[in-house]
């Protein structure tokens, strides 16, 4: 019983078009088919893959069904659809000798398995790696120049900036614009990126994707040290003047890029005091647990150079189950997020008593740190949708105040 013959098809992009230039492959390979008696049960088709890898769906089945025997002919509409990569045609080529498969190429009906054939089959291939090399190379060229001019090459569109549908350079988008420049004026006067993360959501900023509640201090920080924002472009390690609009002046970012200095040193040398000799600054261990698996987080320390970094993250293999991979958070970042909530709770209906924020937010930053193990009674971190929820002990305020509070279990935030 005959074999199978099959045809591929391959295009790089995928265009949304009715009639793509897979269907325009196939329907010419068919054809070739016909004209020489040949059925073709089975069509491979790789829409919007490169031919930088044999790594694509389709040629993948292709090849699997070449191994177990189902395809005795194989029609491609040039060689350069199985691949533009000399070694990996080659490679192809001695598949199809292994297994006996007779390969049709439509635009070179000269193609033979013969030394000649063969000669030529390996001449384009070659030459299509070249063009393909060439092209590259092109488009790098391209791309410096466009960068030596100032102008955007590609890449995500920076927060408070929009990509002109026609010239794809960046455009100050009027409302994102006053957002950029009130982080960088609060940065620039001290104030952390933490703090502006819960003032942006309690404020219901709105993110790149007009969204509210999903300001990070992560994200502020990166924010923050990107210089798109006084006019610059990147280019490798360096950047240069971009033809864009700078949205804060180089006086302003230069002053806020002294502020997140000082504050990383003074964290350093404060996180280094506590991890030589008191536990308190991971003032929430015990309290904190895993949203996804429910189990108590544990602290860690890692190291960057001379720096040391402390974080809760998921360790616990209680029950027998490996920890949550990836659940982990800064122990600063969390402790100034859970401070920021008890000082701007707001809602009616909350436990919270009013009189307990008015003192929460005469304390400074390090008896707030140390008051987190009094007022707290459980924190929940659920890593995927960034979501924390805090419970708080029932509060005896004077008791609080005078620093004694023992209290009891209680209200959930």
């Amino acid at each position: 019983m005959a074999r199978a013959a099959a045809v591929y098809v391959r295009q790089s992009r995928t265009r949304g078009l009715t009639y793509s230039s897979c269907q325009n492959q196939a329907d010419l390979c068919q054809s070739l088919a016909l004209q020489r008696g040949w059925t073709v049960t089975t069509v491979y088709s790789d829409e919007g893959q490169s031919s930088e890898t044999l790594d694509r769906p389709e040629l993948s089945r292709l090849l699997d069904a070449i191994k177990t025997g189902q395809v005795e002919r194989l029609i491609v509409y040039s060689a350069d659809r199985l691949s533009r990569r000399l070694i990996d045609f080659l490679r192809l080529l001695e598949l199809f000798d292994e297994h006996n498969v007779e390969l049709t190429v439509v635009n070179d009906p000269n193609y033979s398995d013969t030394a000649v054939g063969r000669l030529m089959t390996n001449i384009v291939a070659a030459a299509s790696e070249f063009q393909q090399d060439l092209t590259r190379d092109r488009m790098a060229d391209m791309r410096a120049a466009y960068k030596r001019h100032g102008k955007r090459v590609a890449g995500r569109v920076p927060f408070g900036y929009q990509a002109d549908p026609v010239t794809k350079q960046l455009v100050v988008d009027p409302e994102q614009f006053v957002v950029v420049r009130d982080f960088f004026e609060l940065a620039s006067k001290g104030g952390r990126p933490s703090d502006l993360a819960s003032l942006a959501n309690l404020s219901e900023w709105r993110d790149h994707n007009g969204e509210t509640g999903r300001w990070t201090a992560r994200r502020i920080l990166k924010l923050l040290k990107n210089r798109v924002y006084v006019g610059e472009i990147l280019n490798g390690d360096s950047t240069l003047p971009g033809e864009h609009e700078a949205i804060v002046t180089v006086s302003t970012f230069d002053a806020v890029q002294d502020q997140l200095i000082r504050r990383r040193t003074r964290e350093s040398n404060h996180g280094e005091r506590q991890l030589s000799g008191t536990r308190s600054f991971a003032n929430l261990l015990g309290k904190l647990f895993c949203g996804q698996c429910n189990r108590p987080m544990s602290t860690s320390v890692s190291h960057r150079g001379p720096i040391r970094y402390l974080y809760y993250r998921c360790r616990a293999h209680a029950g027998g189950r490996p920890p949550c991979t990836g659940v982990n958070i800064s122990v600063y970042e969390l402790e100034q997020y859970v401070g920021s909530v008890l000082a701007n709770v707001e809602d009616a209906d909350s436990e919270l008593p009013r009189e307990f924020r008015k003192h929460w937010n005469q304390l400074d930053e390090r008896q707030r740190q140390l008051g987190l193990a009094q007022v707290i009674h459980r924190v929940v971190y659920d890593h995927e949708p960034g979501e924390i929820t805090i419970e708080m002990k029932e509060i005896d305020v004077e008791s609080f105040a005078a620093g004694g509070a023992e209290p009891t279990d209680g209200s959930q935030i």
